[in-house]
C-alpha cells in the first residue's frame, strides 16, 4: 500500500525503480528519462491548450522518477489529451464519444499508421489506427474508473499521444523575417 513519503525521500528515486531493475536489469536514470521525455514534442500547429496539457503530462513523467505510482495517472492524462485534441479537430456541435472521434479521424485520414514512430512497417489499411477505436476507450475507461494496475510505462504513452495529436493539426508554416539594409 502506498503511504505518504517522508520529507527527506521526496527528491530521491522511488525504490520501486530499484526493485523493477532487479527483474529488468536496467535502472532508470533521471538524466536519460529527461532526455527521452524532452525528445517527445508537439509541433507548433497544435493548439496551445493541448500543448499546455501535454507539457503537464511530460512533467508528470519526469516526477515518476520520484514517485513510481504516478504512471497510471500519466497514462490517463495522455488518453484525455488525445480525446481533447480529437474534439478540437472534429469541431462538432455534437458531443461525440471517444470511439466515434477515433473512427472519424481514421475515416478522414487525419491519422494513419505511418504517423506513429513505433510502427516500423506501416500498412496502407491503417489497421493500428482502426484498432484504436476499440482500444483507446477501453484503456481510458479502465484508468478513469479505478484500477490497481501499475505499469511504469509513461514515455511510450507520451510518444503515442504526441504522434497522434501531431497528425491532427497542420504544422504552422515557418516564417522568416527579412531585414533589408539600405
Amino acid at each position: 500500500m502506498e503511504g505518504l513519503k517522508k520529507l527527506d525521500q521526496l527528491t530521491k528515486m522511488d525504490e520501486m525503480h530499484q526493485l523493477t531493475s532487479q527483474i529488468t536489469g536496467q535502472l532508470i536514470e533521471l538524466e536519460l528519462l529527461h532526455k527521452a521525455v524532452s525528445s517527445i514534442t508537439l509541433h507548433e500547429g497544435v493548439p496551445e491548450e493541448i500543448q499546455g496539457q501535454f507539457n503537464v503530462a511530460r512533467n508528470m513523467a519526469l516526477y515518476q522518477y520520484f514517485h513510481y505510482a504516478l504512471a497510471p495517472e500519466i497514462q490517463l492524462k495522455t488518453y484525455t489529451i488525445i480525446e481533447f485534441a480529437l474534439r478540437l479537430r472534429a469541431n462538432s456541435t455534437k458531443r461525440l464519444m471517444l470511439s466515434a472521434l477515433v473512427e472519424m479521424a481514421v475515416k478522414k485520414s487525419w491519422i494513419t499508421d505511418a504517423g506513429f514512430r513505433h510502427i516500423k512497417n506501416p500498412q496502407p489499411d491503417n489497421l493500428y489506427c482502426k484498432q484504436l477505436k476499440e482500444v483507446l476507450p477501453r484503456l481510458r475507461n479502465g484508468a478513469a474508473h479505478g484500477s490497481s494496475n501499475l505499469t511504469p510505462e509513461s514515455v511510450g504513452h507520451l510518444a503515442i499521444c504526441a504522434d497522434l495529436v501531431n497528425q491532427l493539426f497542420s504544422e504552422k508554416a515557418q516564417t522568416t523575417s527579412l531585414s533589408l539594409i539600405c
